[in-house]
């Protein structure tokens, strides 16, 4: 159901959290990249260009606002679908996350197949409007 041969690219700092997305994303058959900070998610993104992006919002070196702020900025990377996974539930967070550039925003705990659900819709809406 959600084996596409889709690559999405995990940034978070937290060994635990990206651990957990990036299985969750393997055993629905995702090809998944990963990256511990914003800097090096901004590098991964601009090397392996992935199909989907799903990051953590507080991280060191560069934040998640800094991700989307720089994938937006780059024509050839700012089509790329963007999920704020974040503790940070409050209205300023996602409204900032969303009016940075994200596409979706899903606040820690989350459920798992709330996040698979967002992440195919974005996949999805992404194909569609794709050349």
């Amino acid at each position: 159901m959600y084996a596409g041969g889709e690559r999405i690219l995990v940034i978070d700092d937290d060994p635990v959290s990206l651990r957990f997305v990036a299985t969750l994303l393997r055993d629905k058959g995702y090809d998944v990249l990963t990256a511990e900070d914003g800097r090096y998610g901004c590098e991964v993104a601009q090397k392996e260009r992935p199909d989907l992006i799903v990051s953590d919002l507080l991280m060191p070196y560069r934040d998640g606002f800094h991700v989307v702020r720089v994938l937006r900025a780059d024509a050839e990377l700012a089509a790329i679908p963007i999920i704020i996974l974040s503790m940070r539930g409050g209205e300023e967070d996602v409204v900032r996350g969303l009016t940075e550039g994200a596409d979706d925003y899903v606040v820690k705990p989350f459920n798992a197949r709330e996040l698979l659900a967002r992440i195919r819709k974005q996949l999805d809406r992404r194909d569609k409007v794709a050349p």
